[in-house]
């Protein structure tokens, strides 16, 4: 049934990706957790990671590898069972690995909690596109990315300061209980209770709403490439390509940063730790808003994939520049640009794969796309701990880290002569 022109739709959509963006928001203090814990030399001491920069970077590595896997082999679940159990499920093994983490005390079983973590967390991306594919339609996509995929960085903003309140109050494993703790009382109930694996399966939803989110679900057009055999047809699509490419430079470029950012200022530039906080919070600040801004403009200008472009290629100018300036304050400032300009890629990127892969394979695209991106890019930070190790300098990390973000921009450069 079509929907009348000036009769009000509905806003419960708005309510669903509100609980996407809640599990966004705990999974990222996670990431942030980790880069404050390289930091505090009582976990350090405990862990025996003092002086070996190789074996700290192996705790993002432990964490994304296994990530990036279950996206590939746990991602198609939520096409076969629907994102909300699956959703619900995963939730709860992030509380899991959270407590174990926290109540362990040598770095083997620390990296079992890793892996732990980075397998339950591995659907979270798949689930989230499959709720955006069915749930919104295409051109509000845009705008309702810009809102989940914000609640990862809103998470890392927040946490830094919290968390590191909570290290110095009650010690390096509170960072972890108080993860579990909130995960359970809030991400999980709110998964199950208020959200549907499509409108048409809700209950509180009207039936405007349902009726309009439907009709753009089946009026959408731009994934034909896709159509022919469904999972075959995308898997010969060169545009999917193109994206992973791109997307594996953007996690690359985010999970080396989010890793060494924090030791980066306390070491190689100087800072205190209240300035460390502070231009360790910011970035993750700034990419937030250039995240909300420019994903809800997509929806209006168009050529999303020349604004991914710009996005990791100013990224990597940034970085790169960064490391290369001898002021401490002008660098950490550039990394803040570099973030902000970071930031804008995300929420339009997932707008053009939910374009490019057909509806009843989103799950399954965006987890072949997530795990194979995640597989290089856990390699990130371990590569830049490598060459901190090799050099005794952070330049050459950072330059790789920018080497990778124009490699990845070129691909989207490709797609954006199409306009796509």
């Amino acid at each position: 049934m079509a929907v009348t022109p000036g009769i009000p739709v509905g806003r419960y959509r708005y309510l669903v990706v509100a609980v996407i963006w809640l599990a966004f928001f705990f999974g990222g203090f996670d990431r942030a957790a980790i880069s404050l814990l390289l930091t505090d030399p009582g976990f350090l001491q405990e862990m025996g990671l003092e002086g070996s920069p190789e074996k700290q970077g192996l705790l993002m590595t432990f964490l994304l590898l296994p990530y990036a896997l279950s996206n590939i082999f746990l991602g198609p679940t939520a096409d076969r069972w629907g994102p909300r159990k699956v959703m619900t499920l995963m939730t709860g093994f992030w509380s899991i690995a959270a407590i174990w983490m926290g109540a362990i005390g040598t770095y083997f079983l620390m990296l079992v909690g890793r892996v732990v973590r980075g397998a339950a967390e591995g659907p979270l991306f798949p689930v989230a596109n499959r709720y955006i594919r069915f749930w919104f339609p295409p051109s509000e996509r845009g705008g309702a990315n810009a809102i989940w995929t914000s609640g990862q960085r809103v998470g890392m903003t927040l946490a830094v300061p919290l968390l590191s309140l909570a290290i110095g109050m009650w010690g390096w494993r509170s960072a972890l209980f108080l993860q579990a703790f909130f995960v359970l009382i809030l991400v999980v109930p709110s998964v199950w209770l208020l959200t549907a694996d499509a409108p048409e399966d809700m209950i509180g939803i009207g039936a405007t709403e349902r009726d309009y989110i439907i009709e753009g679900r089946t009026t959408e057009k731009g994934n034909r490439d896709g159509e022919r055999g469904e999972l075959s047809g995308l898997l010969h699509n060169y545009r999917f390509w193109l994206m992973v490419t791109y997307h594996f430079a953007v996690l690359a470029s985010f999970s080396g940063l989010t890793t060494w950012l924090p030791k980066y200022l306390r070491e190689a530039r100087g800072f205190d730790m209240g300035q460390m906080v502070l231009f360790a919070s910011l970035p993750y600040l700034g990419s937030f808003l250039s995240s909300l801004v420019f994903g809800f403009l997509s929806d209006r200008i168009g050529n999303r994939a020349g604004l991914c472009t710009l996005s990791l290629a100013g990224a990597a100018v940034s970085i790169g520049i960064a490391a290369l300036v001898d002021n401490p304050v002008v660098s950490a400032l550039l990394m803040m640009l570099g973030m902000i300009m970071w930031g804008i890629g995300p929420p339009i990127y997932y707008a053009i794969m939910q374009r490019i892969v057909p509806g009843p394979i989103m799950a399954t695209g965006i987890g072949i796309d997530n795990g194979l991106a995640n597989f290089g890019a856990a390699m990130a930070p371990a590569v830049v701990g490598f060459l901190i190790a090799a050099t005794g300098s952070y330049l050459s990390g950072l330059l790789f880290l920018a080497v990778l973000g124009l490699i990845g921009a070129t691909g989207a450069a490709v797609l954006a002569i199409q306009r796509y």
